[in-house]
């Protein structure tokens, strides 16, 4: 048997969402990804505990002229994965719109996860204990990653494909 599962990535411009989905569909990082305008399909296909599970992957636009977008690919997804840049603080503090809007605009039933990603780089402002402290308290799971490397990309869509 398959199932069918429309999961949306959102989060700020220039967090890596475009990234995590290339890492995870086609295993490969590019440095040449053009800012998403709109919205970006991708699919794979996975087995889990001997369930076929193919997702449908949108990738939204982050910038703000295109934030009223995002919740037309949202509001009927099955799963919504939100993305921060760990380097970025801007887009830590901006979590609250993006859960807010998630849980305000789209399926009520929806597994919602938090990422942080860019965990690769050195310069990082927001700590794994500062992003999980934040999750629980709004009883979110919470994932780290580096699209450049891969690290945590899998783990992901693993959990969310056995939920």
């Amino acid at each position: 048997m398959t199932f069918d599962v429309k999961l949306t990535i959102v989060g700020n411009t220039q967090v890596g969402k475009s990234c995590i989905a290339k890492r995870y569909v086609d295993n490969e990082f590019s440095n040449n990804i053009i800012s998403t305008n709109g919205g970006h399909f991708l699919k794979k296909s996975v087995e889990v505990d001997n369930k076929k599970i193919r997702f449908q992957i949108w990738d939204t636009a982050g910038q703000e002229k295109f934030r009223s977008l995002a919740s037309l690919y949202y509001r009927t997804a099955l799963a919504v994965v939100v993305v921060f840049d760990v380097t970025r603080q801007q887009t830590f503090d901006d979590l609250d719109f993006w859960i807010h809007e998630v849980k305000a605009k789209g399926d009520q039933n929806a597994m919602i996860v938090i990422v942080g990603n860019k965990i690769d780089a050195s310069e990082q402002v927001i700590s794994k204990e500062q992003a999980q402290v934040y999750a629980y308290s709004e009883n979110l799971k919470y994932f780290e990653t580096s699209a450049l490397t891969g690290q945590g990309v899998n783990e992901v869509f693993t959990y969310l494909a056995g939920k």
